[in-house]
């Protein structure tokens, strides 16, 4: 490896620490690289776009002697960028406040409409349906389990007092998709944006104003950031209540994006229960934030 970095970078690596399984702090004589192992090209193609939009929300990413991002080692790819210092004291609700803000800005300045043919909304709303349906089936047959007990834990009651929430999320799903379906019955394009898609507080990096990991970047519907954002609460408790005044306030959705964005928050995601009783009350506790998160969130989201 420090042969590979030496002839492609021109840096002599004194060792390597291991951060993650994929990243490695690089020490050279005058300092240190972080090297980030990926699995395809994807990111360099993605990185030529914020090359070109002159995105100054990322990270730099050096190039190596072929003018490329990406080196090839064994079977994998790396790329090499300047290793910044950890801002861990900063507090999460800055971060989150930073996030949105990039997340405005990098949306703002990479939306395109794109040509679509006469089936892809029809196979959109085809799939979302599944979706609804197969959440539907469930919780229900969940509920179903949980009446037929004799003795019920807490998880059990907490779900049972709860399930008309999450009954009737999904019948206002299937309602906004009707709506849009609607609204899109004659459209023939859509809007895009290059999305960040991967929201992780370790990738915010307040101290140099960069996001980090390039991994997951990709062209598609700006929702999306949001959408992933709230699908990971189940699993991640944050605060979304900076969401409309960092982020909505300043990147005009469409009515269509507005509409489809509001479906999918009322998909209500998966949660899995096992016979650990306390882990169960936490997973159901976040599955009711998810829920009141979503109600809040569709209070700004007016749709003409």
């Amino acid at each position: 490896m420090k042969q590979v970095i030496y002839d492609y970078y021109g840096e002599d690596v004194i060792g390597f620490i291991k951060i993650s399984p994929s990243v490695y702090k690089c020490k050279t004589k005058d300092q240190f690289y972080c090297l980030k192992f990926v699995k395809d090209k994807k990111s360099e193609t993605m990185y030529h776009h914020v090359c070109s939009l002159h995105l100054k929300c990322f990270v730099p990413i050096f190039y190596n002697k072929n003018h490329k991002i990406l080196t090839r080692y064994q079977d994998q790819y790396f790329y090499i960028m300047p290793w910044l210092d950890s801002d861990q004291g900063i507090v999460k609700e800055l971060k989150l406040k930073y996030y949105f803000e990039c997340l405005s800005y990098l949306h703002n300045h990479s939306f395109f409409y794109y040509n679509v043919n006469s089936d892809f909304f029809k196979q959109q709303i085809n799939d979302i349906s599944n979706i609804i349906e197969e959440r539907q089936h469930y919780f229900y047959e969940l509920v179903c389990n949980f009446e037929k007990m004799r003795y019920r834990s807490p998880t059990c009651w907490m779900f049972l007092l709860n399930y008309h929430r999450i009954e009737a999320s999904l019948q206002k799903a299937r309602d906004y998709l009707r709506q849009y379906q609607e609204c899109t019955c004659n459209n023939d394009t859509i809007r895009l944006s290059l999305i960040y898609n991967h929201f992780d507080y370790r990738h915010i990096n307040m101290l140099k104003q960069n996001l980090i990991s390039i991994d997951h970047i990709k062209f598609d519907l700006c929702i999306y950031d949001i959408y992933n954002m709230y699908q990971r609460i189940p699993d991640l408790l944050f605060d979304m209540s900076q969401l409309p005044d960092e982020y909505l306030r300043h990147v005009h959705l469409l009515k269509e994006e507005k509409i489809l964005l509001t479906c999918l928050q009322c998909i209500v995601p998966y949660i899995e229960l096992t016979r650990d009783e306390v882990n169960n009350i936490v997973k159901m506790s976040r599955l009711l934030y998810y829920l009141d998160s979503v109600e809040y969130l569709n209070r700004f989201l007016t749709i003409d």
